[in-house]
């Protein structure tokens, strides 16, 4: 028998699969195999995708594997597929998105630990000493045990222990542990459903039990009762013997969303998110292929779980940008591949979300998907939301960061007893620090971005690199004394609230405070179980919390995402402020949102306000149609970068060229646009410089065309080119 494998490497562009010879002696071999072949003088692991009995190279030139490195296959041939259509439509090689699949802890193993247990049937032995009588009656009372926790808790030698097992008294053995542990949570029933519910519930169950592939887009309003959709649906999957994969936005929401599917659905929920350990992802992954569990809970990479029987794939909170994986290839949209996952498995993927993303909501209206909606909440009404202009509070002499409103709203929360959170998508104390006497501003000498002040940690760091020095008080441009702190974060609004609310108790919850393990769901359960007053965040806090005492949300500044330099920056204050004022009024009591804004009058803001998802829609969607933007074209961001300005403009010019060339060959008619070469909205990261060139295209094959040109490139010694097919992001 001959395995084609293909190396697990990186160093290129093209994929490099190899045909080998399968030894006699090695009779586990499948298709998903991890192995060890021989490369030159060298060795490499690699995974076996294809065997077959013949070939027509003479079989004196090939070589033999080495060996299988695992008793399991990482990936079956449906996962295979999936990674090939990867490979296609993102333009990268097969090795990188089969990376995506393998799991990470792979190389850690599985966890064995001794444990003892008393022999059924032992006779009593007059030879038995009196500590050994100690072990007995200790395996009597405790049943079986960990081996460590014997030898602590009695104080002995693992020599007396050994001499029981050999006496045949007592086992000794290795077994296999779970490196993570949940936690007990009270089980939950499902509940009646409301009419809205009942009729999303029924039509999604039917396309269940029918075993076809069905797209829905499920658009509720915040408050309207998914998850309990979700739950009843899931359900449904297992009474048919299938399995669920439900994916959250990102790691903060895990906490909450893991307490509402374990304490339905008990043991056969497993978890997979990057806050896990190599190892309890490993053993998580294990339990899943092992058919151990049948839902999935996790973020982006939860899409890889290695079910062999999927029923329905859920993807909550739709519209978030984390869905993209944008930092290294293969740059992939989890809803596409969710999308073409479903399809393989003739599955039904479901979308939800209060806010969809634009091109969505428009393949929905272009039945692409089929819609569904929750418009009202469950027994509550949406919250009252008042905008507030930041420009007339400082024209009549308010110079603080909260609005008189929202001072006077906070205060009359904490004397209520009920909870505040307020929202920043800013991290930090402020933005950036400026000398007033002659405009110097500290910069990160690696990055084109001035440092932003962390108060807590008395630096000014770049978020870019991680660059940091201790904080300014003296300008070293001019010696001047008058250095002052510019712009707001969420540190900074944290020492304000203790400045004005002395006695509330305050959580803030960023990057900056999430960095430890398990650090999301300590904040999380502090608020929740009534431990802090007011809870200060970025869009960390902006979904997914659904805590009844929580009265008031207080935006301090909605122009923060409104003014960055991207088509999608209307989109995303939107969604944003929707979401965030969603987390209010969740209980018995109403709820109550304040948006303070410069810019009361944006589109964005008013349709927010008014909660109306479809006139923000209509209003936007018109503008990208001017525009030419998503979902009327498909994008391709390509970025040169290097650390010679010359040499990166150089090539970025040569890039424009030989798109222009490629898109002139093409046979297919279609809207094309090139924007660029220029320098990127941030030049330089990290003492590289970045020029972009951006395309549209209303053919996504066209985009595909160029990736295959970019993908055979010669460079210059220290130029990259990276490229992203239908970004989320263009900065």
């Amino acid at each position: 028998m001959f395995a084609d494998v293909v190396l697990n490497e990186f160093s290129r562009n093209i994929d490099r699969i190899l045909t080998y010879r399968v030894p006699d002696d090695i009779n586990n071999l499948k298709i998903g195999s991890r192995v060890l072949v021989p490369v030159n003088k060298s060795f490499v692991e690699g995974y076996a995708i294809n065997l077959s009995e013949k070939i027509e190279i003479p079989i004196e030139k090939v070589k033999p594997i080495m060996r299988v490195l695992d008793d399991f296959t990482v990936f079956d041939e449906k996962l295979l597929n999936l990674a090939i259509w990867m490979r296609d439509y993102y333009k990268c090689n097969l090795s990188e998105s089969l990376q995506c699949i393998i799991p990470s802890g792979i190389k850690n193993g599985i966890k064995k630990v001794k444990k003892v247990t008393l022999n059924k049937g032992y006779l009593d032995d007059a030879s038995i000493t009196p500590r050994q009588f100690e072990i007995l009656n200790y395996l009597k009372d405790n049943g079986t045990v960990l081996l460590s926790d014997l030898v602590k808790d009695l104080n002995i030698s693992y020599s007396t222990v050994n001499s029981l097992a050999r006496k045949g008294i007592i086992c000794v053995y290795y077994d296999e542990v779970n490196r993570l542990k949940m936690s007990d949570y009270k089980k939950t029933d499902k509940l009646i459903p409301t009419k809205e519910q009942e009729f999303v519930i029924n039509e999604v169950k039917h396309s269940i039990g029918r075993n076809v592939f069905e797209k829905y887009l499920l658009f509720g309003v915040t408050g309207s009762g998914k998850t309990e959709v979700y739950l009843q649906l899931i359900e449904k999957c297992i009474e048919e013997g299938k399995e669920s994969i439900v994916l959250v936005p990102e790691i903060s929401l895990t906490p909450q969303t893991i307490e509402r599917f374990i304490s339905r659905f008990g043991n056969l929920v497993a978890v997979l998110h990057s806050g896990l350990s190599d190892g309890e992802r490993f053993d998580e992954w294990r339990r899943i292929k092992n058919g151990e569990v049948k839902v999935v809970v996790g973020v982006r990479n939860a899409i890889f779980a290695p079910f062999s029987n999927i029923g329905l794939i859920i993807i909550d909170e739709e519209h978030e940008n984390t869905y993209k994986q944008s930092d290294f290839k293969p740059k992939y949209n989890v809803k596409e591949v969710a999308e073409k996952r479903c399809e393989i498995e003739k599955a039904v993927l479901l979308l939800g979300s209060a806010t969809p993303q634009i091109e969505s909501y428009y393949k929905a209206l272009r039945n692409e998907y089929k819609l569904l909606k929750l418009k009202e909440r469950i027994g509550l009404e949406l919250p009252e939301v008042d905008v507030v202009n930041m420009s007339r509070e400082l024209a009549d002499g308010n110079n603080s960061i909260f609005s008189r409103k929202l001072y006077k709203e906070i205060r009359e929360n904490l004397m209520k007893g009920e909870q505040t959170i307020l929202f920043l998508n800013r991290r930090g104390y402020s933005s950036f620090v400026m000398c007033r006497d002659c405009g110097y501003v500290p910069e990160c000498p690696n990055c084109d971005i001035s440092l932003t002040f962390h108060a807590d940690e008395s630096k000014l760091r770049c978020h870019y690199c991680g660059y940091n020095i201790n904080t300014v008080y003296v300008c070293p441009k001019c010696g001047s004394r008058r250095v002052r702190y510019l712009g707001i974060g969420t540190e900074r609004v944290e020492k304000e609230v203790k400045k004005l609310f002395p006695r509330s108790r305050v959580l803030r919850m960023d990057i900056d405070t999430t960095k430890t393990k398990g650090a999301h769901e300590k904040i999380f359960n502090e608020f929740k179980n009534g431990h802090a007053d007011i809870l200060i965040g970025t869009q960390m806090i902006s979904k997914g919390f659904d805590i009844p005492n929580v009265t008031l949300v207080g935006v301090i500044l909605a122009d923060v995402t409104l003014n960055i330099p991207d088509f999608r920056s209307g989109e995303r204050t939107f969604q944003l402020l929707t979401q965030v004022a969603g987390r209010a009024g969740r209980g018995s009591k109403p709820g109550r949102v304040i948006i303070q804004t410069y810019e009361e009058d944006n589109y964005s803001i008013v349709s927010a306000k008014n909660q109306d998802y479809e006139s923000f829609y209509n209003e936007e969607i018109r503008y990208r149609e001017i525009y030419m933007y998503p979902p009327f074209t498909h994008l391709l961001n390509i970025v040169v970068s290097g650390p010679i300005k010359n040499d990166v403009v150089t090539c970025a010019a040569s890039v424009y060229n030989l798109i222009y060339k490629t898109i002139n060959k093409s046979v297919k008619k279609s809207y094309n646009k090139i924007l660029g070469p220029s320098s990127a909205p941030i030049e330089r990261i990290k003492n590289n410089y970045r020029w972009q060139i951006i395309i549209k295209s209303s053919e996504r094959g066209i985009l595909q065309d160029v990736c295959d040109v970019l993908n055979t490139l010669k460079l210059h010694k220290g130029i990259k080119i990276s490229f992203d097919l239908d970004p989320l992001n263009l900065i």
